[in-house]
């Protein structure tokens, strides 16, 4: 990389492009689309998350300028929406409150130092960078060459990481060690796939290319293999011993902050966690009367391990992963004209592998913006090649259909009303987003779908999906 690479400079907020005048009606609605333009410029992976494809070879500035010029846009755009007369159409004032409390609660999450501290399996920074391959397009030699520069690129963003974690540091700001630790064992996963080779050069194994662009991709995937060590040993050997002492929990002030920015709105801490531990009892109940129902005599643990091996269990990856699209596509079938319309694009969403070192747990991407890259949901490999059903049916229904994949699928189709914000980003309420996903679960064993003791009973402690802004 050199000095001049604009990888290694400073963003800068993007500056309000000159539009033709909007009407009134649409004024709201108008500057949040901007300003998820705005962010796009800032976040190459939320540009190809939306399926925009003009810098899809680039990744985001990690570092402490880069987290500070999006404090600094989102700060922008609620003193431009301040500016706005008051709406009075109920669209304009819906897409105004929305606009306001998720970039204040953003501001408030960042305000806390999370960025600085952001060690974490499923949503740091690494994970992001390396989930954003896997919806990068692959059909063609450009596509692969793209794929390539990117892969060049990682060490510049893994390298503003550090420095952003080195920030917070300096700060007294830091993760759990057992966060680090997991993130290390993460890390090491990924550079032990493809034979010692690492997951980058796994990733890019099966491209049809020329020489020239092999050549590019075998350099790009050492360079990101490297920076995956360093990164790896530094967390290890430097942030861990320093991040010593820091506690698990986050303590209460922490907390509120992180509730209202999952949540989208400020919890009664207190009445939620009473509520939690009435909820945990209720459903130990339910367990108990499912395990005798799998296994008479047996407790949740002892009904579990049977049905690992005595219930449905199909051998081979492949093998899953095909009969998790078999059952997608019956469910769209099943629902379709009954209980939903499914027509169009919703009737498409994706099984597939989930790449090593993902989540431990399936999850879902969101379709690109115009459906090119489709919803997909993502099976992690086990370790025995063996996969019990009885804990992924509902999973699929919470991930795929009539969860996730239906939901976040059908926002899209309402861009003509609502804005981009709403339609692309707005998931970031994960109350909503998991919120319905938990209903599916219910509402297909309210349809009949969960009649058999061994079917439906998976849980629901899993990653929601893979769009970065969401």
């Amino acid at each position: 990389m050199t000095e001049t690479d604009p990888q290694r400079a400073a963003p800068a907020v993007p500056a309000v492009p000159a539009v033709p005048a909007v009407p009134a009606v649409r004024a709201v609605r108008a500057l949040a689309d901007d300003h998820v333009h705005r962010l796009a410029a800032l976040d190459p992976v939320l540009a190809g998350d939306l399926g925009w494809d003009d810098r899809v070879d680039e990744l985001p500035d990690l570092s402490p300028d880069g987290i500070a010029a999006g404090e600094e846009l989102r700060r922008d755009t609620l003193a431009r929406l301040a500016a706005l007369p008051e709406p009075i159409d109920p669209d304009e004032r819906r897409c105004a409150r929305l606009l306001v409390e998720r970039l204040e609660a953003e501001l408030a999450h960042s305000g806390t130092g999370e960025p600085l501290r952001a060690v974490q399996e499923l949503f740091g920074p690494p994970a992001g960078v390396r989930t954003a391959f896997t919806l990068m397009p692959t059909a063609t030699e450009d596509d692969w060459a793209a794929v390539a520069r990117r892969s060049a690129r990682v060490p510049a963003a893994l390298e503003g990481y550090r420095r952003s974690l080195e920030e917070g540091r300096r700060r007294g700001l830091f993760a759990a060690p057992r966060q680090v630790v997991r993130v290390g064992a993460q890390l090491r996963a990924w550079l032990d796939d493809d034979g010692g080779r690492g997951w980058f050069s796994g990733f890019a194994r099966g491209a049809e290319v020329g020489p020239a662009v092999r050549s590019e991709l075998d350099r790009g995937a050492a360079a990101a293999a490297a920076s995956l060590a360093g990164l790896r040993d530094w967390l290890l050997e430097e942030y861990l011993p320093a991040a010593e002492g820091t506690p698990d929990g986050v303590g209460a002030e922490r907390y509120r902050v992180a509730a209202r920015y999952w949540n989208g709105t400020d919890l009664d801490v207190d009445e939620v966690y009473a509520w939690g531990w009435s909820e945990f009892r209720r459903l130990r109940d339910e367990i108990a009367v499912e395990a005798e129902r799998v296994l008479p005599g047996a407790d949740a643990a002892a009904a579990m391990a049977h049905l690992d091996t005595a219930g449905e269990v199909i051998t081979g990856s492949e093998a899953a992963v095909a009969h998790l699209q078999e059952l997608m596509d019956a469910t769209i079938a099943a629902l379709d004209g009954t209980q939903f319309d499914l027509s169009g694009p919703i009737r498409r969403v994706e099984a597939r592998l989930a790449p090593v070192g993902s989540a431990a747990a399936p999850y879902y991407t969101p379709p690109s913006m115009d459906f090119a890259r489709p919803g997909r949901t993502w099976l992690p490999a086990s370790s025995d090649d063996r996969y019990p059903m009885w804990g992924l049916y509902s999973t699929w229904y919470h991930e795929g259909v009539p969860g996730h994949h239906l939901q976040l699928a059908s926002w899209p189709l309402h861009a003509e009303r609502l804005s981009l914000f709403q339609t692309s980003m707005a998931g970031a309420v994960s109350a909503n987003v998991e919120g319905w996903a938990l209903y599916a679960e219910r509402l297909m064993d309210e349809l009949g779908h969960h009649t058999d003791p061994g079917r439906g009973s998976g849980t629901s402690t899993r990653r929601c999906c893979g769009r970065s802004a969401w």
